[in-house]
């Protein structure tokens, strides 16, 4: 995962899918990827499908204007892959001869699972897109980088697991209305006044089942077990393909691996900045205060939540 310029892949969570009927009604549509030679045509036909649902029309709005922002399309944005999810790079640049001047540069890149029909690729695009737009970036390599706020963030937040699948099943209601009023998943989140609820389906992509006592254990020891409410013992309903496991388990686990990320490339430049005090015979400010932040930041080896699985 990294290049000499130390680059941090961070992906985000993917999530398991309902098989499902077609936007036509019929039982087969044909997989998305394979209606034309090109892939550009497909995914430009993909999202004229998308366009077709009012909240599909403006996901495709708000990423075109977000990815020229950024010098592309939506071509350039939007790739046919192995599996639907979306990748954020960020890549952290520091040169070995001024290893204190540190640049930060995020890239984004949604995939869509190739071999999905044309209900899924649609639905999974939307659910990608509410990531690739309204997910803030963050900066592990800040000292407020904490479990707490990496797993509710990765849920609850805005453009977290909780409301691309809330778009997702909006997506489903306006384009496949058949299918959404079979779904149980999206039937489970709509509330009183039939609208979709996030508080529903946070306390969805909360339960964790079996796995529950391991996870309170795990969350106790972080001193951060009350601040996730919503935890439940109750049947999981969501697990993450990427990692296997319940949602709060798999954020759990890719905080670890992303921290344990951070503090080797901390400590490689720390490496550099020491042999430039030793060459120029000072101690500068910034050599003890990166010292200091990866003493406090990556003093606990970060444990494998796998272990029990």
């Amino acid at each position: 995962m990294y290049r000499v310029l130390l680059l941090l892949i961070l992906t985000s969570l993917v999530h398991a899918k309902q098989p499902s009927a077609l936007i036509d009604g019929s039982s087969h549509y044909g997989v998305w990827s394979e209606r034309f030679d090109d892939e550009d045509q497909n995914i430009l036909s993909l999202v004229d499908v998308l366009k077709r649902s009012s909240t599909g029309e403006k996901l495709i709005a708000l990423a075109h204007k977000k990815a020229q922002g950024e010098g592309k399309n939506l071509s350039d944005l939007i790739k046919a892959g192995e599996v639907s999810l979306t990748d954020t790079t960020l890549v952290r640049r520091f040169y070995p001869d001024d290893p204190d001047s540190i640049t930060y540069k995020t890239k984004s890149t949604v995939f869509i699972n190739r071999e999905h029909r044309l209900k899924d690729a649609l639905l999974d695009l939307s659910h990608e897109l509410t990531h690739y737009i309204y997910r803030e970036n963050f900066n592990p390599y800040t000292l407020n980088f904490s479990l707490r706020e990496f797993i509710q963030s990765t849920i609850e937040a805005t453009g977290g697991e909780v409301h691309a699948f809330v778009t997702e099943c909006q997506v489903m209601r306006e384009l496949f209305t058949e299918d959404f009023s079979k779904n149980y998943l999206c039937q489970q989140i709509i509330d009183s006044k039939g609208n979709l609820s996030l508080v529903k389906a946070s306390q969805l992509f909360y339960q964790v089942g079996d796995l529950y006592p391991k996870m309170k254990e795990l969350l106790a020891k972080k001193g951060i077990f009350e601040d996730l409410h919503f935890l439940s013992h109750k049947k999981a309903k969501f697990i993450s393909s990427a990692y296997g496991m319940p949602y709060p388990l798999a954020a759990y686990y890719e905080y670890e691996t992303v921290l344990k990320k951070v503090c080797d490339n901390d400590k490689k430049r720390l490496a550099y900045m020491r042999q430039e005090k030793n060459a120029q015979s000072r101690s500068p400010a910034s050599v003890i205060k990166l010292a200091t932040q990866i003493e406090k930041k990556c003093a606990i080896a970060p444990s494998s939540p796998t272990s029990f699985l």
